[in-house]
């Protein structure tokens, strides 16, 4: 999920006891994170597994000589479709995961953000 929405740092970061305890999390929080990671955990596998599958498919056409334009451009439209449907749904469980959070949390998460290049 990496390029795509962060709204903290990459990976199960409430799992990381140090970063947890510098946030306040509880360990109820926590739990409830983990239950709401491992709810999204298979859509967002299966989601992940789609666009892979649109990508090489966009791969195969676009090897060989003769290459058919129109195939390769709705392969992209599929491409981009899926990414975006992963993109989404990876958004909503992370915004999730936020809202289990004290405004006072999430300020200090933000503190964290990976930031954009410039």
């Amino acid at each position: 999920m990496r390029g795509g929405l962060q709204l903290g740092p990459p990976g199960r970061w409430w799992d990381d006891k140090e970063f947890a305890q510098e946030l306040g999390l509880s360990a109820a929080q926590a739990r409830r994170m983990d239950v709401i990671f491992q709810a999204n955990r298979s859509t967002l596998l299966d989601l992940y597994r789609s666009l892979q599958q649109q990508e090489s498919i966009l791969e195969r056409l676009t090897t060989g000589a003769r290459l058919n334009e129109e195939q390769i451009f709705q392969q992209i439209d599929r491409v981009t479709t899926a990414r975006a449907v992963l993109e989404k749904a990876n958004a909503h469980m992370l915004l999730q995961i936020r809202q289990q959070m004290t405004d006072e949390q999430t300020e200090r998460l933000d503190q964290h953000r990976p930031k954009p290049p410039s």
